[in-house]
């Protein structure tokens, strides 16, 4: 009896996932927990196990980037000559080449090919009048770069009066390399276009003065063995004031809203071409040697590409610190399901007003992405308040609120 390998769902959030490498070919013995292959979704790469013991007799054969929706097959264990991947999965939407053990009677991709040079020779034969083709020739115009406006398509004059009055038109060739996505870079292009579209964004932007926490950060950093960063105390302060706005604690999906039980908050790392949000959870819970040090490791697990679906799927907010690189502020897209985001900018030292006197202080700028769907103004205007309070006062209202219990 045959087994079918399925694409697995990685994360509740997953849709599709690519299938970067297979370990495996067809006509190997494999035993279940045999990994097989390794699968890239829009976090991380993933190895996938075998699911019983037997021959590999089918496996799906994909243009790399292809996207492969979840729970599609993409191998058979002991299939029979009947089986195919295409009549065992109906969701996989394009049609891709299968390896068989047996030679398949199918036209091969150079016999495809010119069938598709054919079709595409004779549509391109009448897509455009003469005159249009001598225009097109004097003026060194790529007619396969436009798009016609007449009849079924048909280039008429008009579209090349168009482009010649507007040098800029998009249809106009561009000199320069054409640089191919990578797979993540696909994959978080659709997501934040996504976030965009379906989530109604709403931003609020707060400045805070910071002195007392940097001066907090050196005091514990004096005899400390673990050196505790900004962007340390940031996220242990998004802990505490979520603990003090639960009501901010939730997430829409699904035409309804979730309560989360955990304070998790997600720490946005940047990656070769991409970008990847591992998880610090119960935040609130913990001390801030703890905190740096599962930030450390999880952004060194992150960068080598190691992460498991645990550490990056879920989350209450994500922070996102681009400080380091001077931006003084700015405003992130929302990471779905979570309803916030956190953009962190540069500590600024400037004139402030303290007690009616001007004063040089430090200030920094934070700037709070919320969905409306779940969070109205003054639900995340209180959140992004307590946290200014939280950094402004740290010793008051943090570490007597904790019993001195920061490390």
């Amino acid at each position: 009896m045959s087994s079918k390998i399925l694409m697995p769902a990685l994360s509740p959030t997953m849709t599709e996932g690519i299938i970067n490498k297979w370990l495996v070919k067809v006509g190997d013995q494999v035993k279940a927990g045999d990994v097989i292959a390794e699968i890239e979704t829009d976090k991380a790469t993933m190895e996938v196990e075998s699911v019983d013991e037997g021959k590999i007799t089918h496996i799906l054969k994909n243009k790399h980037g292809t996207q492969v929706p979840v729970n599609s097959v993409i191998a058979i264990i002991d299939g029979t000559k009947n089986d195919t991947i295409e009549n065992l999965s109906k969701k996989i939407e394009e049609k891709n080449e299968v390896e068989l053990l047996k030679t398949s009677d199918y036209p091969d991709k150079k016999e495809k090919d010119k069938i598709n040079e054919a079709v595409d020779a004779n549509f391109k034969r009448f897509k455009a009048s003469n005159i249009v083709k001598k225009i097109a020739k004097e003026k060194n115009l790529d007619l396969n770069k436009f798009k016609g406006s007449g009849p079924a398509g048909r280039i008429i004059k008009r579209d090349l009066e168009s482009v010649r009055a507007n040098h800029n038109s998009e249809n106009l060739s561009i000199e320069g390399d054409h640089i191919v996505p990578s797979s993540i870079r696909k994959v978080i292009a659709k997501r934040t276009l996504e976030a965009k579209q379906k989530i109604p964004h709403f931003y609020l932007t707060i400045e805070s003065k910071v002195d007392k926490l940097i001066q907090l950060r050196d005091k514990i950093n004096e005899n400390n063995t673990i050196k505790i960063s900004f962007n340390d105390l940031i996220v242990k302060a998004v802990g505490i004031a979520i603990e003090k706005n639960p009501n901010t604690n939730v997430y829409w999906q699904n035409e309804k809203i979730y309560k989360l039980i955990n304070i998790d908050v997600s720490v946005a790392v940047a990656i070769d071409d991409g970008l990847i949000t591992p998880i610090i959870k119960k935040v609130n819970s913990k001390g801030l040697n703890q905190i740096s040090d599962e930030i450390r490791n999880l952004a060194n697990l992150a960068k080598k590409n190691l992460l498991s679906p645990q550490q990056y799927t879920g989350g209450s907010i994500t922070v996102s610190n681009l400080g380091m690189y001077g931006i003084n502020e700015f405003a992130a897209i929302i990471n779905p399901p979570q309803a916030s985001i956190l953009a962190v900018g540069n500590i600024v030292k400037k004139p402030i007003v303290v007690n009616n006197e001007i004063k040089v202080g430090n200030t920094l700028k934070c700037t709070l992405s919320a969905d409306h769907r779940v969070l109205d103004g003054a639900v995340a205007g209180k959140l992004l308040k307590d946290f200014s309070e939280i950094i402004e006062n740290p010793f008051e209202i943090w570490i007597k609120s904790r019993d001195m219990k920061v490390i």
